[in-house]
């Protein structure tokens, strides 16, 4: 088995690794009081961990590097998304009391990954619903209601906690693959994270992008708990194809039926 880190790394690990850096700088930016550069290199981690799967995909060596890719994935994942936001949440709330989501935040943000991670072990398929809610969603929040100036204890306390209970639920949530939303998701998130442009624009990338994260996140989470959907995300699709192939199987039959009538 190869043991030469530099042979297992990839283009898209360095990618993880970015996102890992970007995480412990928004530590560091909090720490020295700059909140507006610790909600930025928040977002900039959830743009690396975007880009980790698209070059994992284009650029898949094998079963070990995808194994190794998964790994630091996650190892990265819990820095920026677990530990990262619950320390720039602590430092912001200034309340003994925020404690309990934050150390909520870090174990369900584990319990989360791992959960993913023995998922795809036996996956053979990509992704297209994941279980609970994906991990990144808690960065985005924190670093959004700083950019927008609605920070509070009373917000981050109640949130941290849904978000945390929501990420270890059995709710799916899809893979967004809408070219539409995936560009103007990633051009308002630019918009946020390079300086200066968010606040000469009064803010208004940060509010939408606040918004759509919102409607992902509770708009999927009351639709599933809506009785009229007696079919999950994940049934439809499987009801789908039954679909298909008893359109394939009639088709077939009426073709057998008008090749007989000619005989």
């Amino acid at each position: 088995m190869e043991t030469n880190i530099l042979k297992m790394i990839s283009i898209a690990d360095i990618a993880s690794l970015a996102n890992a850096l970007s995480g412990l700088g928004a530590i560091l930016a909090v720490l020295t009081g700059n909140t507006i550069l610790s909600a930025q290199l928040l977002l900039l981690a959830v743009v690396f961990d975007s880009v980790d799967g698209i070059l994992a995909r284009k650029f898949n060596e094998g079963p070990m590097h995808a194994l190794f890719g998964e790994t630091i994935d996650s190892l990265a994942d819990i820095v920026s998304f677990g530990v990262a936001p619950a320390i720039v949440i602590y430092m912001l709330t200034n309340n003994s009391l925020i404690l309990i989501p934050v150390f909520l935040l870090v174990a369900c943000g584990i319990l989360r990954l791992t959960r993913y991670n023995t998922l795809l072990a036996g996956q053979t398929s990509p992704t297209e619903v994941f279980i609970g809610l994906p991990i990144p969603s808690s960065s985005m929040i924190v670093a959004l209601l700083i950019l927008t100036s609605l920070i509070s204890f009373e917000s981050m306390f109640i949130l941290t906690i849904i978000i945390s209970l929501l990420m270890i639920s059995s709710i799916e949530y899809p893979k967004v693959r809408d070219m539409k939303v995936i560009v103007l998701t990633g051009i308002l998130t630019l918009l946020c994270i390079i300086p200066n442009i968010n606040e000469a624009l009064h803010s208004i990338p940060s509010y939408i992008l606040l918004v759509l994260v919102l409607i992902y996140i509770f708009g999927l989470t009351i639709y599933n708990f809506i009785p009229a959907n007696n079919y999950s995300i994940s049934k439809l699709k499987v009801n789908n194809n039954v679909i298909d192939d008893i359109s394939t199987i009639t088709r077939n039959s009426s073709k057998s039926k008008k090749d007989l009538h000619k005989k």
